[in-house]
């Protein structure tokens, strides 16, 4: 017989406001916060988010949360969906379990906050419930879901966003229960969509249905208790082999996820993937420079996983590069940084990037690596260069920013200030934001983050 998911999920999520929450959980959700905020004003004028502001706006609604980049209120549903938009936007939010947990979590809980009022203590209570719900119902499923055309973020994004809006709010068990179940109901988003602007619409489709979900249960809509874990539930319908896990009884609340597999905190606005191989070619051009005119021949070597993810080859824009190991190794190569500045439309089709491109091979490993079932055993590039002379760059296991090799906080305050100064807000103004995310669970209330429209 299943464990009742639906339930015990929704019991961790009633009581986890007045929950004692260890000391390294905290550490998180600061984390989470601080990286989302920066890379949400980052994103704030990309051409996906100002769609969707357009779109919001004809909608029309009680205004009474805050819209990135703006000063205009909305509901908190619109709120949730472009603020979430503009955090998966530039595709350089953090990652964990093979999702993007802050930038639907952290949209979720500040629209909330905005139009209920909420502590920092809460906010931040609201974060860890939304991770360790959505980490426990991810990692119970041992195969890839975009084997089956589900990105991960899309489609268990709204259970985590339910999850988190739900303590923001303040809902009993039962209300919280009928949240997880209706959010289940508004699941989805498929991979054929990466390198659109569908993309980051999907994080922001997950945070507007979690809120969404969360208010419903608090008028008083119903769903099923088993919604998540049923025969015919969420869990067994994105499954691609069935495999499923919905036997093992659930551990939140003792055993804490977020402490043991924290946040990736990216250095690169790229897909996740590409992390340890751009690392790999600029510790290269640092260590012993080799001229990209003179590159004959790549050999990617990476895990089938992550090459997965990647299924551009020959990217000819910026949304599709972001999904492009071969346009990452290629910028590495020749402009030593991937940032702000290469992901550009004419940087993309540069004639030396577009050669450098298409001699890119990637070979593929199914091994593993112990502890990260997406990532293999270690990136390493190969070049030939015209002479024959062959090159290799160092074995990569741990990027800069992984949980494991974390960014210093005077290397968190780079990245932070380098987008916030793509979003040309003054560097004062930006410090005050960043230090108000770092004693989040200190602060007296939503209006201590007060983001520059």
């Amino acid at each position: 017989m299943s464990a009742a998911l639906t339930q015990r999920y929704a019991s961790f999520v009633a009581s986890a406001a007045h929950c004692a929450l260890p000391p390294a959980t905290l550490e998180v959700a600061r984390l989470g916060f601080t990286d989302c905020i920066g890379v949400m004003l980052a994103g704030a004028q990309e051409d996906a988010v100002q769609c969707l502001r357009r779109h919001v706006q004809e909608q029309g609604a009680t205004p009474r949360s805050r819209i990135v980049g703006s000063t205009q209120r909305v509901g908190a549903v619109q709120a949730a969906l472009v603020n979430a938009t503009a955090a998966h936007a530039m595709d350089y939010d953090d990652f964990a379990f093979s999702n993007h947990p802050s930038a639907v979590l952290v949209p979720t809980i500040l629209a909330v906050a905005d139009a209920h009022g909420a502590s920092g203590q809460r906010m931040a209570a609201a974060y860890l419930a939304g991770y360790e719900v959505w980490a426990d119902l991810m990692l119970r499923e041992p195969d890839l879901f975009y084997d089956r055309g589900w990105h991960p973020t899309a489609v268990l994004g709204p259970i985590g966003a339910a999850a988190a809006a739900a303590v923001v709010m303040g809902l009993n068990e039962t209300m919280s229960r009928h949240a997880l179940a209706l959010a289940a109901s508004d699941s989805g988003g498929v991979f054929e969509n990466f390198g659109t602007m569908a993309k980051p619409w999907h994080g922001g489709r997950a945070a507007a249905a979690g809120v969404n979900a969360a208010s419903l249960a608090a008028g008083g809509l119903s769903a099923s208790a088993t919604a998540i874990e049923g025969k015919h539930g969420l869990a067994r319908a994105l499954s691609p082999q069935g495999r499923v896990d919905l036997d093992t009884e659930p551990a939140l609340g003792h055993h804490w996820r977020s402490v043991v597999m924290r946040l990736n905190i990216k250095k690169y606005p790229t897909v996740g993937a590409s992390q340890r191989s751009i690392d790999a070619v600029l510790q290269l051009q640092q260590r012993e420079p080799i001229d990209p005119q003179r590159v004959r021949k790549i050999v990617a070597h990476i895990s089938e996983r992550h090459a997965a993810v990647m299924p551009y080859h020959l990217p000819q824009d910026a949304l599709q590069a972001k999904f492009s190991l071969e346009f990452a190794l290629a910028c590495a190569l020749v402009h030593r940084a991937v940032g702000f500045a290469q992901l550009a439309d004419g940087v993309v089709r540069d004639p030396l990037l577009q050669q450098l491109m298409a001699c890119v091979t990637i070979r593929t490993t199914a091994e593993f690596e112990p502890g990260w079932r997406d990532a293999a055993p270690f990136d390493v590039i190969d070049f030939t260069l015209d002479d024959g002379r062959e090159v290799s760059t160092s074995r990569v296991r741990r990027a800069s920013g992984h949980a494991d090799t974390p960014l210093a906080p005077p290397q968190l305050w780079d990245k932070f200030v380098g987008c916030t100064r793509h979003a040309l807000i003054p560097d004062p103004s930006a410090r005050l934001l960043f230090d108000a995310a770092q004693k989040l669970d200190a602060l007296a209330g939503v209006d201590n983050i007060a983001w520059p429209a």
